[in-house]
């Protein structure tokens, strides 16, 4: 029977058991991540082409298979647009922005609660960008990574 998330939070907390316990206790609740299948099947859940992503996204063509063969882990910014160019859905933002150890959009956060509202909308990284600008957000932006 799968435990809830708060079950796993109380369990860390117990101080009479090791890490170890915790971790051969609930081995079968642990999310293994391969975050080149993940990447893959996102690339296949868009329909699209690696060529039509790279456009759409603005992504370096090297960078870009960096991802998606877990070569390189891309900024919070580089996450979202590669999920905006594939034309995804929030929940799968989620999934990429948490499986590369990045924060969740959260919808109290004004910039990234029109992040949210483009991506439900199924607007394009220009048109979210116009937005954030429009209400003084900082835009989606490459940082620079892509010379690393």
């Amino acid at each position: 029977m799968k435990k809830i998330t708060d079950e796993l939070m109380e369990a860390l907390k117990n101080e009479s058991s090791s890490v170890e316990d915790y971790l051969e206790d609930n081995r079968d609740e642990l999310i293994k991540i391969d975050i080149k299948k993940f990447w893959s099947e996102m690339i296949k859940k868009s329909g699209m082409t690696k060529t039509e992503i790279i456009d759409r996204s603005d992504c370096g063509y090297n960078y870009f298979f960096c991802i998606i063969g877990a070569k390189k882990i891309p900024s919070r910014d580089k996450i979202i647009e590669l999920i905006v160019a594939m034309g995804l859905e929030v929940d799968d933002c989620q999934n990429a922005l948490k499986f590369s150890g990045k924060a969740p959009l959260y919808p109290r956060v004004k910039r990234d609660s029109i992040i949210i509202y483009g991506i439900n909308n199924h607007q394009s990284i220009f048109q979210i960008n116009e937005s954030l600008k429009k209400n003084g957000e900082d835009l989606l932006k490459n940082s620079g990574e892509e010379n690393d």
